[in-house]
């Protein structure tokens, strides 16, 4: 697992080029909304918008396929880390 563990007193952040690929996942999450909707007016909501992105990253990694959504993760004790893949499998690289 290539995590960054960090002191329990920092917040850890996703990097640029992370956050630059989390807004490419919502923001196809929300082109698939308007779609089937068919509601071209639908508007950005991450009540809805998260949710299906977790959904669908769990769904492709029961299946199998590798999905690429880094998040920051707190284990109980506070302490963090970032996985890059949904679940923590970089398996394939």
């Amino acid at each position: 697992m290539d995590a960054k563990k960090i002191n329990q007193e920092e917040e850890l952040e996703l990097n640029d080029e992370q956050a630059a690929r989390n807004d490419e996942v919502y923001s196809g999450v929300f082109d698939l909304c308007r779609m089937l909707s068919e509601n071209p007016e639908l508007e950005w909501d991450m009540s809805f918008i998260g949710e299906i992105a977790d959904c669908a990253a769990s769904i492709l990694g029961r299946h199998g396929i590798r999905v690429r959504f880094p998040a920051v993760v707190t284990n109980e004790d506070g302490s963090q880390y970032i996985e890059e893949y949904y679940g923590g499998d970089e398996s394939g690289e």
